[in-house]
């Protein structure tokens, strides 16, 4: 089920910017009101709290009235009319006191009972009532002033409040003389000076009796002040609450109470004059507001309209640049960002014309990438039998892709063309993808390898629709992948070739070995088991040798010693090599040289290696008492060498792998012909060095094989000189030898050799025992293995440097490690001379013969 998105509400500019207005002002009117808020707080607080201040200086005047009486009292009780009783006196001098205060205050004189004994009201001796009050009892009580409440006058008819201070005689409390005080001694003090304008102002006593009056001053004296602010009164000391005056007002009461007189006073300002002066602030704040909005919405409106305008103008480049065209010229705007956002599309078209630019560039480049990789897409809409291809598809086949039908055939095997047909039927059927290689045929009519991968397309509904995918040819991968395969055949073959080449030297070498260990051998007998051990060992040498120089050619570390070198004598040197093989088999060895000296720049080692390899080849492959000749030919830049055979020859599949590695020519289930088939993959690469070619030819099998040579000429330079050879050391003295290596019949074979020759020699198998022994023994010669347990050959080598007995010895490295690195590692430790194991005799006996001839 499909639902339909609501409608989108679309506004003109000037209404957003209205609201945008709005936004903008309602958080000022928010702080506003906010901050009214806080300043009514405040003023009303200020209010409270200058009322307050006021109410407790009312209190204290109240006090200091009382106070004034209170002083009054207490002189007149320490007359000396009282200690004389002469109560007559006492009132006429009370008469007189109180004649000076000018004020309507009076005195009573009180016994215990409250009879009044005079009162300065009436005359002395007029009859007087007796009243008792609570002030007058708390006096004879406590013996201190009291101030009464408020109390209804017998003589004056009115209400009124007293003073009432004890008066003693001999010691004691005998009489309690108070002064009486009526409101309008107060009335000073609840005046508009004191009292805020329209406040109700109140004095009233410990039990809430009001005493005078600022409003209805007559009818509110003796009356009950309101219960609420007589209930807080009694809670606290001071305070303010929301009470109703007498005439049925609200009011917010302040109040306080003395603490000497126990009396407050009460000051209740009508709410609504506060509320009055706030409620027109703010009045003020919300015209100001008004006033803010009505000129931003204008302001709004206007600029709204330039806005509009401007963006309006937009539209027209807007479109043009969506149709890929050149923006028409912006009319004129007011707002600078408009004109900003025209300058940015018009940059923007010039942009995405430079992108497009760029992006058929790399269509075409991603084109030719994919021509060069052969690599290419294709989609099959189903509702029709085209298919849609890449440009790189027809360069993939040579042709145009017919459809799918017709391909059966003509561009698909017919195996590969059922393989599509199946996976698109599954595809079509349950969706997924899949992949296969198949073999397609190109229009030129070779056989290509393709890899194709396919996926399907569904609909909104669920349905295939389509399908798609890639294909590429990867005719020379699967090439790559078979010629990966027949090298790692080829590497089987050559380990079980090497196992074999091996073990083909090793059984002799037992077998004499196992001779040696008898007894009873005649010297003939042990010569000739020593020989034939000697040369098994030579073999087993050369084809390590063999193994390492085709490696260290294939990495690139041969590095050719290249002089100017006669042919000749480089294949005289091959020829003198191969001497013992040829006479084994009973060959023919014809050499054809040049009969002048013909000159190649390059390594004589090497050369002599190469064509000592090819005869060696050439034996190996020739049945006995076959024939093999060498033939040279010289050209004004360039020399042919060619070794021929009337051997085995080789089929034609042979002669393209000849020089390939691990091949042989291999013709008995014996292996009687022998090698590891490296020496053929040696001779090219060393001839490639020399920047010479080398190639096979053979007429068929049985018909013989002729390599050829070619390498570049040297300029001549005359006559070579002649090569001296090698002199034979003469007999010298005898040298002390020192023999050290951890494998024990090792170091014994060497030590009997060198004992052979006459020197002395002392064996031993660790490297702090050699170090001791050397000390004492002071060798000519060390023949030192570098493999030892405790501290290797080179170490050693460096100690013995340090010792003033060897120190000036030859040493000489007797090792298994042969690499040009092992060799710098050994000059490096101090050593004159390398020896690889199995050690060359010959090159021992220089050794040793050129050391006895310094001696």
């Amino acid at each position: 089920m499909t639902g339909t998105s609501p409608p989108i509400v679309r506004r003109p500019l000037r209404a957003y910017l209205l609201w945008l207005v709005l936004a903008t002002l309602l958080p000022g009117v928010v702080g506003a009101t906010l901050l009214f808020v806080h300043q009514y707080q405040k003023a009303r607080a200020q209010i409270e709290q200058k009322t307050l201040l006021t109410v407790r200086a009312l209190v204290h005047s109240t006090d200091n009235k009382f106070l004034q009486a209170q002083s009054i009292a207490q002189t007149l009780s320490t007359t000396d009319a009282f200690k004389e009783g002469d109560l007559a006196g006492a009132h006429q001098e009370a008469r007189a006191a109180l004649s000076f205060t000018g004020k309507g205050m009076n005195a009573v004189l009180r016994d215990r009972s409250g009879q009044q004994l005079f009162n300065t009201t009436v005359a002395y001796g007029t009859p007087l009532p007796r009243h008792p009050t609570p002030s007058i009892e708390r006096v004879f009580a406590t013996g201190r002033p009291v101030v009464s409440d408020v109390f209804q006058g017998v003589l004056r008819k009115s209400v009124l409040a007293s003073v009432d201070v004890p008066v003693s005689v001999g010691g004691q409390v005998r009489f309690v003389l108070s002064i009486g005080l009526g409101p309008e001694e107060f009335d000073d003090l609840l005046t508009p000076k004191s009292v805020p304008d329209g406040a109700v102002a109140s004095l009233f006593d410990r039990n809430g009796t009001i005493f005078n009056r600022n409003l209805n001053r007559n009818k509110s004296i003796g009356q009950p002040i309101n219960p609420l602010l007589r209930a807080a009164a009694q809670r606290s000391d001071e305070g303010i609450i929301a009470s109703i005056s007498r005439e049925g007002r609200p009011l917010t009461s302040t109040f306080a109470h003395s603490p000497y007189s126990g009396w407050g006073v009460v000051i209740g300002i009508p709410r609504e004059s506060v509320r009055a002066e706030l409620t027109d602030q703010l009045a003020l704040m919300a015209l100001v507001a008004l006033a803010l909005f009505a000129i931003g919405l204008c302001l709004a409106w206007l600029i709204g309209g330039r806005l509009a305008r401007s963006v309006q103008a937009l539209s027209g480049q807007a479109l043009a640049l969506g149709r890929g065209e050149t923006p028409p010229p912006l009319p004129e705007v007011h707002v600078r960002e408009a004109a900003d956002v025209a300058a940015a599309i018009g940059d923007a078209s010039t942009l995405l014309a430079e992108r497009s630019r760029q992006l058929a560039a790399k269509e075409s480049a991603l084109r030719e990438t994919h021509m060069l990789a052969r690599f290419g897409t294709w989609q099959w809409n189903l509702d029709s039998e085209e298919i849609e291809v890449s440009a790189s598809v027809p360069h993939i086949f040579g042709r145009a892709m017919p459809p799918f039908a017709e391909q059966r055939g003509a561009v698909l095997l017919e195996e590969s063309w059922l393989q599509v047909q199946r996976l698109t039927g599954d595809l079509l059927r349950v969706g997924g993808s899949g992949k296969l290689q198949l073999h397609a045929l190109h229009a030129d009519g070779h056989r290509i390898w393709l890899d194709y991968r396919c996926e399907s397309v569904h609909g909104p509904d669920g349905r295939v629709v389509a399908l798609r995918g890639t294909m590429q040819d990867i005719t020379e991968r699967v090439r790559a992948e078979e010629a990966l395969r027949q090298a790692d055949q080829r590497k089987n073959e050559f380990l079980a070739m090497l196992a074999h080449e091996l073990r083909n030297p090793l059984a002799p070498i037992s077998s004499g070995a196992q001779l040696l260990g008898q007894d009873g051998l005649d010297p003939a007998r042990t010569r000739q088991i020593s020989a034939i051990i000697a040369r098994q060992a030579r073999h087993m040498a050369g084809l390590v040798d063999d193994l390492l120089d085709v490696s260290r050619v294939t990495r690139g570390l041969v590095v050719l010693a290249k002089d100017r070198i006669d042919i000749n004598a480089v294949v005289l040197d091959a020829a003198e090599q191969v001497q013992a093989l040829v006479r084994d088999k009973g060959h023919r060895l014809d050499l054809r040289l040049l009969p002048q000296p013909c000159f190649v720049l390059g390594d004589r080692k090497r050369l002599v290696q190469v064509v000592g390899n090819l005869l060696h080849n050439a034996a190996k492959f020739t049945d006995r008492g076959g024939e093999i000749t060498v033939v040279l030919n010289a050209g004004s830049d360039a020399l042919l060498l060619e070794v021929r055979d009337n051997g085995i020859g080789m089929l034609p599949a042979e002669l393209e792998r000849a020089f390939d590695m691990f091949v042989q020519g291999e013709r008995t289930p014996d292996r009687s012909l022998g090698g590891l088939g490296i020496g053929l993959a040696l001779v090219r690469s060393l001839v490639e060095l020399h920047g010479g070619t080398v190639a096979v030819a053979s007429s068929g099998q049985g018909m013989g094989t002729t390599f050829t040579v070619r390498l570049p000429r040297c300029a001549e330079r005359g006559a070579l000189d002649a090569e001296s050879s090698e002199g034979v050391a003469a007999e010298g003295g005898r040298l002390k030898v020192l023999v050290v290596d951890d494998n024990v019949d090792a170091a014994q074979v060497l030590s009997m050799v060198v004992g052979s020759m006459g020197h002395e020699v002392r064996v031993e198998h660790g490297s702090h025992a050699a170090l001791a022994q050397a000390s004492n023994f002071a060798p000519d010669l060390c023949l030192l293995d570098i493999g030892l347990p405790e501290m290797d050959g080179y170490e050693l080598a460096r100690r013995l440097r340090e010792l003033p007995a060897t120190a000036h010895a030859t040493l000489v490295a007797v090792t298994g490690y042969g690499q040009d690195q092992d060799r710098r590692n050994s000059a490096a430790a101090g050593f004159d001379h390398h020896l690889v194991k199995p050690v060359d005799m010959e090159a021992l006996d220089r050794i040793v013969a050129a050391e006895s001839t310094n001696a």
